[in-house]
């Protein structure tokens, strides 16, 4: 529950990564609720296949960028803490979006509802844009604007290799 709270923290930019503590297990457990946040938003509108393909592409790209990111910023040391923050509050955004992708795929025919479903799904993504930056910019002790730099090209690789992956080339 501790852990949870202090995911909230650093949503709500109180608190940043280096709130969270150093544990492996911690973290591994941290990785797998993050898969399954994953895997059970992309079985919205997917098959189980194509979801766990997905959730373990997200996973990789996320594990892959933050390595990537410290390691050429001489921060790795920090590895663990980021990818916990990224993970977990990803997760915590996850289910907070997941009622809200459900009810979109609901209500897609009622247009004012889709409309305001929509609103509210882009709020949330905004909202884990941002956070997503605020953790960026806390771990590499950076500007603002490069920490939203580096947030876009994340998920703008992010995007590219899930689309790769969903439709079979990687």
């Amino acid at each position: 529950m501790k852990l949870i709270l202090r995911f909230t923290d650093i949503c709500l930019f109180r608190s940043g990564p280096d709130s969270l503590p150093a544990n492996n297990q911690l973290m591994q457990l941290v990785l797998l609720a993050y898969f399954c946040v994953s895997v059970l938003i992309n079985q919205i509108d997917m098959s189980l296949r194509i979801s766990l393909w997905s959730g373990i592409s997200d996973l990789l790209v996320l594990m892959t960028f933050l390595y990537l990111l410290l390691r050429f910023n001489h921060f790795l040391p920090r590895y663990q803490q980021t990818l916990m923050a990224m993970a977990g509050t990803g997760s915590l955004l996850g289910l907070l979006a997941m009622p809200l992708l459900w009810a979109f795929h609901q209500y897609a025919e009622q247009s004012d509802t889709a409309n305001f479903i929509l609103f509210a799904l882009m709020l949330v993504m905004f909202w884990s844009l941002m956070v997503t930056a605020h953790i960026i910019r806390r771990t590499l002790e950076t500007s603002a604007p490069k920490a939203v730099a580096l947030t876009v090209l994340y998920v703008f690789v992010a995007i590219i290799f899930n689309g790769l992956v969903m439709s079979g080339v990687a």
